[in-house]
């Protein structure tokens, strides 16, 4: 009877204590290291489901954040904490254990610390944002939490809350654009089906996109229209692929410049204007899909575009891993879903990087020259 005794003292105790077995994430998670908060800063189990991430800054450095989640006479926790010069992730408590981060919303929510502190010069970085973004995307898909603004919240955006975190200089854009990028939601649509574009016409999606859609079909209209210079770019980057206001007031100020009706709907007219207006003002960079192990003088543009934007040193020739990383860096910024593989997104969103970068002038004369055109052929409705 002993034995039995024993076996029921290590469950019951297992039950309760933490331990990085029970805090293991699946294979799909970033690199995490597991350091246990004091076991009087969280409650054991849930009492809700997973709906929500809270996204909080600590407003100190990480050893202090550490610290305090240990303290056993803080009463504060959360369940991640993302460095700032590297973006390494450390957890505190289980997922399926609730941290005392975020008062009333902390049964249904999972909170990620990220350390900043401004007074000792700790600024979020590049590194935390896009190591966060990755996070963010494993825990949404694990708990199928859609990766938007209404489920990817700051601490300071809950109901009833006194805190301001985080604060002005978190770059919700930014950080969305990275989390638009990696996430599984994303993905299903990509796996399903290729982009829906005009025959022989790769670079422009087909007529038909609405208001309050989100798709690729979405994203490759815009970069077209920020190749034009009818959207910003960083917009663009942080929009999610959705089709809104923005978007129909690009669509709006193209269709004038085209002598069109300005309504803001993507019609087969404003699909067939689009193609001339790109024909007209041709992208300087690889036409062609690109991807892993090709060797071509398009590979070697390809990384040329990628040398001058920042995002290799080396040109080679050859689609490696080192090309296959600056893709799929340049598409999290970007706000693209992130292949590594160079496609027709890509292409015009490096395109209109490249025509900010080259400070060239909106391409006024070439839409001028595409509207003659359009009127002479007789398109134009009037």
């Amino acid at each position: 009877m002993r034995w039995v005794a024993a076996i029921a003292m290590v469950l019951a105790f297992a039950l309760v204590a933490p331990s990085p077995a029970l805090a293991a994430p699946p294979p799909y998670y970033p690199p995490v290291e597991y350091v246990p908060a004091s076991r009087a800063n969280y409650d054991v189990g849930r009492t809700a489901a997973i709906t929500t991430i809270v996204i909080h800054e600590t407003d100190g450095t990480w050893l202090s954040a550490t610290n305090w989640f240990q303290n056993r006479n803080s009463r504060v926790s959360a369940h991640y904490l993302v460095r700032a010069w590297d973006g390494g992730i450390m957890q505190f408590v289980a997922e399926g254990d609730t941290a005392y981060h975020a008062r009333a919303a902390n049964p249904w929510s999972i909170g990620i610390e990220h350390e900043y502190d401004p007074r000792h010069a700790i600024p979020h970085t590049i590194a935390q944002y896009r190591s966060s973004a990755l996070l963010v995307c494993a825990i949404a898909r694990r708990y199928g939490i859609p990766t938007d603004r209404a489920h990817i919240v700051g601490h300071n955006e809950l109901r009833g809350t006194d805190h301001s975190d985080p604060g002005p200089t978190w770059n919700w854009n930014y950080y969305m654009s990275l989390v638009n990028a990696c996430s599984w939601q994303r993905a299903q649509p990509v796996a399903r089906a290729a982009l829906r574009t005009v025959a022989n016409h790769g670079y422009v999606p087909s007529a038909g996109l609405e208001f309050d859609d989100i798709s690729d079909e979405v994203l490759l209209l815009q970069w077209d229209l920020a190749y034009l210079g009818f959207v910003d770019r960083d917009e663009v980057a942080g929009g999610g692929s959705h089709f809104g206001p923005l978007t129909e007031e690009a669509l709006a100020k193209f269709q004038q410049s085209m002598v069109l009706p300005p309504t803001g709907s993507y019609d087969e007219l404003t699909a067939s204007a689009l193609v001339q207006a790109l024909l007209a003002a041709p992208a300087d960079v690889p036409v062609t899909d690109l991807e892993m192990e090709a060797e071509s003088d398009d590979v070697a543009r390809l990384q040329t575009v990628l040398q001058e934007l920042g995002y290799m040193d080396r040109v080679t020739g050859y689609y490696g891993e080192m090309t296959s990383d600056a893709v799929t860096t340049f598409q999290q910024d970007s706000g693209i879903y992130a292949t590594g593989t160079y496609e027709v997104i890509t292409r015009m969103a490096l395109a209109a990087r490249m025509r900010a970068t080259v400070a060239r002038e909106p391409v006024v004369e070439e839409l001028e020259m595409t509207r003659v055109g359009f009127i002479a052929f007789g398109v134009l409705p009037y």
